[in-house]
């Protein structure tokens, strides 16, 4: 099986330009509910871990903050910095602030790819005296009339499955998170919150399918069999759905104070 713990932080650059198209943004009101309840001050600096294209920095931006992004990938980097974010390429593990402190740390959808205990030091290192720390994922599920057939669709194609995640993990779930509150206090931060905000969207089959080719587990398939799989689950979607597909989701966040 592919090493994932090798390749999954850095194989979303070979879609770069779709992640940043199809992926779902952070809606404004999850962020603003999550600083509210940690009593946060007025904008000021941030850090976006593991940034990607620029996503949670987008939304953080909006809301006042002046966001540094750090990113292992040089291709998601690429389109941040297109965007007009400043990206300083490399694994927040190895790369180093150079004695800069931020107001506020945040992670978008990267958090469980850090290494556990070593993300937390060193967030907890890049922070401001009771600064703030959030960590936020969207999880979204499908709307579908005939939801089993389109997991009949997977299993025709794939008779074992999508890869295992690191640690043989099938999927990120919403009680992860528990642990990662956990994590943070014991850790020191105070003041643990979690904010949930739904939020809904319409694709096309098409949308859907190139929305697929970015997540990582659909990644680690060999090219040909990930098209064939997705031509398959677009010809579902055609057929049984109408060409389109809903998919709800609920935006959470993890929100922590610093200890200061």
């Amino acid at each position: 099986m592919t090493d994932q713990a090798v390749w999954a932080p850095t194989s979303f650059g070979a879609r770069a330009h779709d992640y940043d198209r199809l992926r779902p943004g952070y809606p404004l009101e999850a962020l603003t509910g999550a600083l509210a309840a940690l009593d946060a001050g007025p904008p000021g600096t941030a850090l976006d871990i593991g940034c990607g294209t620029g996503k949670l920095a987008a939304a953080l931006t909006t809301l006042g903050h002046e966001v540094t992004g750090v990113e292992p990938d040089a291709r998601m980097a690429e389109v941040a910095s297109a965007g007009g974010l400043a990206v300083e390429v490399g694994a927040f593990e190895t790369w180093e602030p150079g004695g800069r402190r931020f107001d506020l740390v945040a992670c978008g959808q990267a958090w469980h790819w850090l290494r556990p205990g070593q993300r937390t030091q060193k967030a907890a290192r890049c922070l401001e005296a009771k600064g703030r720390i959030l960590l936020a994922w969207n999880f979204g599920s499908y709307v579908l009339r005939d939801a089993p057939r389109l997991n009949d669709v997977y299993a025709s194609v794939l008779p074992g499955g999508l890869p295992a995640g690191p640690g043989g993990r099938v999927s990120l779930s919403e009680s992860d998170l528990d642990g990662y509150a956990e994590e943070l206090r014991a850790h020191g931060f105070r003041h643990v919150t979690q904010t949930a905000v739904p939020w809904q969207t319409r694709l096309t089959s098409r949308q859907f399918c190139e929305l697929l080719a970015t997540e990582s587990r659909h990644l680690a398939l060999p090219e040909a069999l990930r098209r064939r799989l997705l031509g398959e689950v677009a010809a579902f979607l055609d057929a049984e759905e109408g060409g389109r597909i809903g998919v709800d989701y609920t935006c959470l966040v993890v929100g922590a104070s610093a200890a200061g």
